[in-house]
């Protein structure tokens, strides 16, 4: 979000949760990707400024502490709506990038008519049942790994957090930035964006990192698509290399009301690579607005 934003912190099932809030109006969720933080949203105010903006830190990135419960699809999900119960909000538009929309699927599953409407950003599924198969055995190899890691990574989360400075000091050393960066953006990034991409990476906890990663092959998330969901947005780049055009093709043909955009010469991240483009689709698709790019 923007420098005048606020960070507030409320308990949720999986313990504190921290969120920025801005700006007045009908209330907006944003739910970052894996490795990110609320701060990937920080040029949303400028685009929309009649919305009240809350962007959330998953459990173990950004402000948020990692909890002592495995993190899955439906506990972040629910650690969403907790945000959204903390402050009041009864119906809400919502908002997630990669990650992040996955689970901002299961909150529109858990929330029903809560979510008035649902944008996914650089989100897709598999164009094919081999690449499907992979992706949900990769999934499957995640979660092994989280359960066979887990008591040595939490017992090791104090001393990560100790040398989070020294960790994010050096990872920040070039060229260590642009080789993270390359692979998913499609233009350079302003030097203070990369800077904040890798602090964020950098200080996710390991053990978040491999149970977050594991939510991409659940199987539950093919379910979430067959429930009732309400109008939505797929946004993406049209060199997005982690889902490219074909996998968010395929996601629109499985969802009944739906728009998409793709943004030309833009990779994964189309709000810092290309915000004046991702903001204001959002905001044409919130005011029910039809002219989107093609």
């Amino acid at each position: 979000m923007s420098t005048s934003s606020t960070l507030w912190e409320i308990e949720s099932p999986l313990g504190p949760v921290a969120f920025r809030v801005s700006g007045q109006g009908r209330p907006l969720l944003f739910i970052h990707g894996w490795g990110a933080s609320s701060r990937y949203w920080q040029a949303a105010p400028a685009f929309l400024p009649n919305r009240r903006l809350i962007a959330i830190d998953l459990p173990g990135c950004g402000a948020s502490p990692a909890p002592l419960e495995p993190v899955t699809l439906e506990s972040s999900a629910r650690a969403v709506l907790a945000v959204a119960d903390a402050l009041d909000i009864d119906r809400f538009a919502l908002v997630g990038h990669s990650l992040g929309a996955a689970v901002a699927l299961a909150v529109a599953g858990l929330a029903g008519a809560r979510v008035e409407r649902l944008g996914l950003v650089s989100f897709g599924i598999g164009a094919t049942l081999y690449e499907d198969a992979l992706v949900t055995l990769a999934g499957v190899q995640w979660q092994v790994a989280a359960a066979y890691w887990r008591p040595w990574l939490v017992w090791w989360r104090p001393w990560w957090e100790y040398t989070s400075t020294w960790r994010q000091a050096l990872w920040a050393l070039p060229p260590t930035p642009d080789l993270l960066a390359r692979p998913l953006v499609r233009q350079p990034l302003d030097r203070s964006l990369l800077a904040q991409g890798i602090a964020d990476l950098a200080a996710m906890d390991p053990l978040v990192a491999i149970e977050a990663a594991a939510i991409m092959g659940h199987p539950r998330l093919k379910r979430l698509l067959q429930l009732p969901l309400p109008p939505v947005v797929l946004i993406s780049g049209s060199d997005d290399p982690v889902f490219p055009p074909v996998n968010v093709e395929m996601l629109s043909r499985v969802l009944p009301d739906v728009q998409v955009v793709f943004i030309p010469n833009c990779g994964h991240v189309p709000m810092v690579e290309e915000p004046a483009t991702c903001y204001q689709t959002i905001a044409r698709f919130l005011d029910g607005e039809n002219d989107y790019l093609s």
